[in-house]
C-alpha cells in the first residue's frame, strides 16, 4: 500500500513539473467526466432518473461516465486529469489528501452500513473472531474494508495473526470460489455471492454503531472546482434529489438503481442494505461535513499512518481544508 501511496505522490511532482493537469480547458467545459462505481448508489439513482443528465443538458455539456474498481484507480486519473470527479471510499479520499492530489472533498454519497462487511466461509471452522488466527483473509487494500478489517483486527489482537491478501473485487469472488480463502472484507455486489456459503462476523454497520463510520464520497479535480463551482453546485444537487428521494419513496430509488446497473429489484435493495444516504439539509443540520465526518478522517488518519499505508497523518487543518463544505451547506440552505 505504501507503494501506492508513493507512485501517487511522483505522479503529482510529475505532472505539475509537466504542466499535463487538463486545467487551460476548464473556463469553456463542454465535457464532464465523472469516475464511478459499479454500486446501486445515488449516482447510478440519478443517472436513471435523469436528475444528472436533464441537468447538464441544459448546460449543453456532455457527461462521460468511467468505472473504477476501487479508488486506487480513481485518484490516479484524478491526477492526470483524465476526470473531473470521481467517487470513492473515504480511506482513498485519504490517500488522495496525503499525496498531495489536488482535489477537494464535495459530497457523502452513503455512510456505509451492511453492504460493507467480513465474511466467514460456512463450514470453515469460524464462530468468533478469535477463529480467524492462521486465516487468510482477502480485501482490496487501501480500501474502506481494508480500513474496517485492520480496526477490527488490532481490536482483538490478531493483527500479526492472520494472513492477508490484497485483491480486488472480482480476484475475492474467484479466490472464494476456489476455496483459497476463508474469509473476505469486501463490499456489494461481491458480498452477495459470497453470503449463498458464508456469513457475516462482523458488517460496517456494526461499527458505525460502535463510532466507527466509514463512506463513499465524491472528489473533485481541484481545477475543474476552482473553473467550475457553478458545475459543482449543479451536480450535487442532483445527487441530493436521489437522497430526498430515497428517504421519500424508496422503491422509487431503489427501482431506478436497480435499472441503471441490470439487477433485479431485490438484489439492489440487498446491495444497499442500511446504508445511510444523508440530505445536504440533514448533513448541515447534525454538522456532518465540519465536525463528525473530519474527525472520522482525522482517525482514520491517524490509524492508516500507524499501519503505514500512508507517509503521515493528515493534520486536522489538512482535513478540514480538504473538505469543501460550502456547496453542502448551500444545498442545505436551499
Amino acid at each position: 500500500m505504501k507503494k501506492i501511496v508513493k507512485l501517487l505522490t511522483a505522479l503529482v511532482v510529475i505532472l505539475l513539473l509537466s504542466g499535463c493537469t487538463n486545467s487551460a480547458n476548464d473556463k469553456k467545459t463542454t465535457e464532464v467526466r465523472i469516475g464511478i462505481l459499479q454500486v446501486p448508489n445515488d449516482v447510478a439513482a440519478s443517472r436513471q432518473l435523469k436528475y444528472i443528465s436533464d441537468y447538464f443538458d441544459k448546460e449543453h455539456i456532455k457527461v462521460k461516465y468511467t468505472i473504477f474498481d476501487s479508488g486506487v484507480d480513481a485518484n490516479k486519473a484524478l491526477i492526470s486529469g483524465d476526470i473531473d470527479f470521481a467517487t470513492m471510499g473515504d480511506t482513498n479520499a485519504v490517500v488522495a489528501l496525503t499525496s498531495k492530489i489536488d482535489a477537494k472533498l464535495v459530497w457523502v454519497n452513503d455512510v456505509l452500513g451492511n453492504n460493507e462487511g467480513l465474511v466467514v466461509r460456512n463450514g470453515s471452522g469460524i464462530k468468533n473472531f478469535d477463529d480467524l488466527a492462521g486465516q487468510r483473509i482477502a480485501t482490496p487494500f487501501a480500501s474502506t474494508s481494508h480500513y474496517s478489517l485492520m480496526m477490527t483486527l488490532k481490536k482483538h489482537h490478531l493483527l500479526n495473526k492472520v494472513s492477508l491478501l490484497d485483491m480486488d473485487t472480482q480476484d475475492i469472488v474467484a479466490a472464494w470460489n476456489r476455496g483459497d480463502i476463508s474469509a473476505a472484507y469486501t463490499w456489494q455486489p461481491t458480498l452477495t455471492p459470497m453470503l449463498k456459503n458464508g456469513h457475516f462476523l462482523i458488517t460496517s454497520e456494526n461499527l458505525r454503531d460502535q463510532n466507527r463510520i466509514t463512506a463513499n464520497v465524491t472528489l473533485v479535480r481541484g481545477g475543474f472546482e476552482r473553473d467550475n463551482p457553478k458545475l459543482v453546485s449543479g451536480l450535487l444537487k442532483q445527487l441530493n434529489k436521489a437522497h430526498f428521494q430515497i428517504q421519500k419513496d424508496p422503491k422509487v430509488t431503489i427501482k431506478a438503481a436497480s435499472k441503471q446497473m441490470d439487477l433485479g429489484y431485490s438484489e439492489a435493495k440487498s446491495q444497499i442494505g442500511t446504508s445511510k444516504w444523508l440530505t445536504a439539509r440533514q448533513m448541515v443540520d447534525i454538522d456532518f461535513l465540519s465536525d463528525t465526518f473530519p474527525e472520522q478522517l482525522y482517525i482514520t488518519g491517524k490509524f492508516m499512518s500507524q499501519q503505514q499505508t500512508i507517509d503521515h497523518a493528515p493534520s486536522k487543518k489538512e482535513i478540514n481544508d480538504f473538505i469543501a463544505d460550502k456547496y453542502v451547506d448551500k444545498l442545505g440552505d436551499d
